[in-house]
């Protein structure tokens, strides 16, 4: 595969000699832009509205079936009665407070890690919220940076078209800023710290790159940002990349109750965007997260999470393999559905498909306030709320956590000549992005830790403690050609 560079703007950067790159990882990557567009693209629901899938399909699914059909209709059923006897009970029971909070500074207090009952609970719901991780006035001063900055550049793309909410906007200074805060990488890192990796695992999980994302400014009464329940990360993918399946080996033998949502190993191959959809994720994102730029309380268009990881990953994986007739559950092996799921779009979770779970089981997020942080799980089923029925904006950085690893790598140099010319990042809708923007973002913007997240310096091998770390930091540094 020929790889074409794209011109940047001078920082001597040389073009990248992938002397024994991740083959896969670069399969799983268009090396051009994706189309123009915005964040209404990334679902059926919002763009197409069509669901239906090649003959292909059905066969993949008789494939699986075949394999562990009757064990799959088992755990299918000990699924439903988890689901009605213990998790929805408790989301109805506790509500928001379902959703575990930890202050910045305890974080601090624990030598950079998460203490160990928020760790257990962040295992189970799939969600944190992390209170304090940068002071309100900073967050204040940062909204208001990006107010100005996109008064100066009025013809900023955002979504919706007519009333913009989500604003493709990636290279203001105050989300380099944001997103290098060594705050932000601490956090990241404590996040990315909570996964099980093996000493050979090709990752650095204490290492926190950037993975640059738009902004939301949601305004009082808008409807029009409206995400239904959806998880990141692909849809078919899950199913149909030999990789990425492996990550869900024991719901798919029907042990769903052994299933680890965080073991890192099996997520450093998997190709998560077969289709180069124009909202997919090509490389490894931990968690999404997303800083808090406002006062958001429930109702306020703030985000909606299912707080039961281990079965909303599950229910989602087994629903193609299930037909419900009045009580009765029966195998489908042969049918081309995938519910929900639809090539290079977002997995989706319709209320008509997935009912025991959506919209039920999704709770509002606890009240956020300026300079608070909330990070979910790459697999936890969420939403956006329909209605912002609050009095002032609900406004977000999106900042997803990205830990160092070859693929991740990868895209990050991609990522960083991308930064340079000012075009969106690679995951995104393409096109001019801020090259012609008035007072946008640079290198020099960067500090230290800042320009080596975002590629534009060197990693430390020796800072490595296991052979994979070791081959992780080398691999960044020769593709990033720091060598």
């Amino acid at each position: 595969m020929a790889f074409v560079r794209p011109a940047i703007r001078t920082l001597g950067y040389p073009a990248v000699r992938y002397a024994h790159s991740n083959v896969r990882g670069l399969a799983s990557m268009a090396l051009g832009n994706r189309s123009e567009g915005s964040i209404g693209n990334a679902f059926a629901s919002l763009s197409t509205n069509n669901f239906e899938l090649p003959p292909r399909f059905g066969s993949l699914k008789q494939q699986l079936v075949d394999q562990n059909g009757e064990a799959i209709l088992d755990s299918w059923l000990r699924l439903l009665k988890h689901l009605e006897e213990e998790t929805i009970p408790s989301v109805n029971e506790l509500s928001h407070s379902i959703i575990p909070e930890v202050d910045f500074s305890s974080i601090v207090e624990n030598g950079g890690q998460l203490p160990e009952k928020s760790k257990s609970l962040l295992k189970d719901r799939g969600t944190i919220v992390i209170r304090g991780l940068v002071s309100e006035r900073q967050a204040l001063d940062w909204k208001q940076s990006v107010r100005e900055y996109v008064k100066k550049n009025p013809s900023t793309k955002g979504f919706p078209t007519n009333d913009r909410q989500v604003y493709e906007i990636y290279w203001s200074k105050a989300q380099l800023e944001a997103r290098a805060h060594q705050n932000m990488l601490l956090a990241q890192t404590a996040l990315n710290l909570v996964w099980d990796k093996q000493d050979h695992d090709k990752v650095v999980l204490s290492e926190a790159v950037a993975y640059c994302d738009r902004l939301r400014m949601r305004m009082p009464g808008d409807k029009s940002f409206n995400l239904g329940p959806h998880l990141d990360g692909g849809s078919l993918e899950r199913w149909e990349d030999p990789e990425y399946r492996k990550c869900y080996t024991e719901i798919l033998e029907g042990r769903w109750e052994h299933h680890n949502a965080f073991n890192v190993s099996t997520r450093l191959n998997a190709i998560v965007d077969m289709y180069n959809g124009p909202g997919g994720c090509s490389a490894f994102r931990s968690y999404q997260g997303w800083l808090s730029l406002s006062n958001c309380a429930p109702t306020n268009g703030s985000l909606r999470v299912f707080p039961d990881l281990k079965a909303s990953t599950a229910y989602t994986l087994l629903r193609p393999f299930v037909t419900e007739t009045g009580d009765r559950c029966s195998l489908d092996s042969k049918s081309p559905i995938f519910h929900g799921a639809a090539m290079g779009a977002g997995q989706e979770l319709l209320p008509s498909f997935h009912c025991h779970i959506s919209p039920q089981g999704f709770v509002t997020i606890p009240t956020v306030r300026p300079g608070d942080a909330v990070f979910w799980h790459c697999d936890t089923a969420h939403m956006v709320e329909a209605e912002h029925q609050g009095t002032e904006d609900a406004s977000v950085f999106y900042i997803p956590s990205f830990p160092l690893c070859n693929i991740n790598a990868m895209y990050l140099k991609r990522q960083r000549e991308n930064f340079l010319n000012l075009r969106p990042p690679p995951d995104f809708p393409g096109g001019i992005g801020e090259s012609e923007h008035i007072d946008a973002g640079s290198v020099a913007d960067l500090s230290r830790e800042g320009k080596r997240a975002m590629g534009c310096g060197p990693f430390d091998p020796n800072l490595a403690s296991t052979p994979g770390e070791k081959l992780a930091y080398e691999f960044a540094n020769e593709t990033l050609e720091f060598v």
